[in-house]
Order: structure tokens, then sequence, then C-alpha cells
């Protein structure tokens, strides 16, 4: 290698970096560009979480509604059935919520038991029928309950 060669292949390995120069409204350009392409994929990443949140949910709850059996199927919603009227006697009718479940004083528990024994009784009877039942409510007690 020639003395020529070794300086040029000095200099090559010598080279400085590039130097570049700019103003304070080119570096607010850059710092606000980088600020809105972090945003889109901060936007981006927020909605793929919440979209699979609710696709977890929106699963879980046709889990809750959903059996193998029909009567598993039945079994829950009949438990959606149960709740609806203690939620409803605590809420508006002001009763009290079950504090103790040992507390046979507590009218909400004693008429939750109440309304489990009556439909187990009911679906004792593998030959009850469930229209016989709402007019015997109708006569009784006037209550109707109609599907519309």
């Amino acid at each position: 290698m020639t003395r020529a060669e070794r300086r040029r292949l000095e200099k090559a390995g010598a080279r400085k970096e590039p130097v570049y120069t700019l103003t304070q409204t080119q570096i607010n350009e850059i710092r606000k560009q980088a600020v809105l392409e972090r945003k889109e994929e901060l936007k981006a990443s927020i909605s793929r979480e919440i979209d699979e949140r609710i696709q977890k949910e929106w699963a879980a709850r046709e889990a809750a509604l959903t059996g193998e059996t029909d009567e598993e199927q039945i079994l829950k919603v009949l438990c959606l059935l149960l709740a609806v009227p203690a939620k409803v006697l605590c809420e508006k009718f002001r009763w009290k919520p079950i504090e103790d479940e040992n507390d046979r004083r507590s009218r909400l528990l004693q008429f939750s038991e109440a309304v489990v024994k009556e439909v187990n009784r009911t679906f004792e009877n593998d030959n009850a029928d469930i229209r016989a039942i709402g007019e015997e409510v109708y006569e009784k007690y006037g209550v109707r309950f109609e599907v519309r």
C-alpha cells in the first residue's frame, strides 16, 4: 500500500459526523410532528384495548346467559328474574338489604326464600302449565303479566 492510499484510508475513517444547523422554528416543527405521531399511536393502542375489553365483556355476558342444557339456561335466566324484584324492593320500596344471611327477620331474605320455594314447587310438577299459573295469579291477585 502506498503512502497516498494510506492517507485516503485514514481520511475515510476519520470522517466527522455531518452537522446540521436548524432554526428554533424547525426544531419546534419536528417536535410537534413527533408529538402528533405519538398521539396517533396512543389513540390506536387505546382503541385496540377498548375493543378487546368490549369483546371480553360481551363474551362474558353471553356466557352468563347460555348453557349447555336447557335446564342450565333456565336456571341462569331464573337467577336474573329473581334478582330484579330484590333490587326493586330495596331501591324503590326502601327494604333493607340483607346484612346477615342468618337474620330470619329480614323481609328481603324471607321474600327471596319464599319466591325460590314457590319456583321450586312449580318446577317440581312437570305437568304445570305456566299459562295456568299466570291466570291463577290474575284471578286471585289482580296482576297480569303478558308478553308483547
